[in-house]
Order: C-alpha cells, then sequence, then structure tokens
C-alpha cells in the first residue's frame, strides 16, 4: 500500500510543481552506489575493502543532483534511501567520486522500458577537479 501511495504522490508531484533550480540533461552514464563511510579512509585496512556496492546507471544529470535507475534500493541489508551515498559515476573523462543524499525514490512501473528503482539525489560534495569535469559535461551535453 505504501509503494502506491508513493507512486501516486510521485505522479502528482510532476503535475503540480516541479522543484528543481537547476536543468536536467538526460545522459545515462554507468555508477556504482554504496553506502558513506566517512571514516573509512581514515585506516588503510577499511579503505582497501571494498564496499559492497550496487550497479545502476543515471537517468538525468545537474549541477545539484543526478537520478538513479537502480535494480534494488537495498545494498545487502541497508536501504540506499535513508543514508548518505557514495556514487563512483562512470564519465567520459574518468570516473568521478560523488558523495550525495537520497531525497525521493520510487519503484518504476512495470510496464517501463526500465526495472527497478528510480532514486532522486542530492550532491553534497565533490572534490574541485571532479566538479570541473563534471559541470563542463553538462554544458556540453
Amino acid at each position: 500500500m505504501s509503494e502506491l501511495i508513493r507512486t501516486i504522490v510521485g505522479r502528482l508531484r510532476a503535475v503540480v510543481a516541479n522543484r528543481r533550480h537547476e536543468p536536467r540533461k538526460g545522459l545515462r552514464l554507468v555508477c556504482s552506489v554504496s553506502l558513506h563511510d566517512p571514516k573509512a579512509k581514515a585506516t588503510a585496512s577499511a579503505s582497501t575493502r571494498r564496499a559492497p556496492s550496487l550497479e545502476c546507471h543515471t537517468r538525468d544529470l545537474s549541477a545539484t543532483g543526478l537520478a538513479l535507475v537502480a535494480p534494488s534500493i537495498r545494498v545487502n541489508d541497508r536501504y540506499l534511501t535513508n543514508t548518505t551515498l557514495r556514487l563512483l559515476l562512470e564519465h567520459p573523462a574518468g570516473t568521478l567520486e560523488i558523495i550525495a543524499q537520497p531525497v525521493r525514490y520510487e519503484q518504476l512501473p512495470p510496464d517501463s522500458d526500465e526495472t527497478g528503482y528510480l532514486i532522486g539525489v542530492h550532491i553534497i560534495s565533490m572534490s574541485d577537479d571532479d566538479r570541473i569535469r563534471y559541470e563542463q559535461h553538462l554544458t556540453r551535453a
């Protein structure tokens, strides 16, 4: 029942108001999503271990956020929807690391071309070099 309500609210939101402030570019890029652990870089043993991740792709991108299509909303037993995420975006100029916060999700309809979940994320941070490459790609697309 809650998925039905979430779907109805998502469709209503699209009809009533588009709250996005930045223009979106429809770009499909491969992306690896894992749970962000800020402590992982602090210890050498933790940084050498590969965190469990989920292979996704982008539906669209903007300067402030991305829409991801994911086969699931969980990595192992943890939900992607209520925690900070680490995205490794396979960008034409090289892999970009993005720290993002999910802001919404919905299950894609069964008659859709894609299956799984659409997850909207807000970009929290990325390195200065990654930000430059990311924004340059947006302006060219």
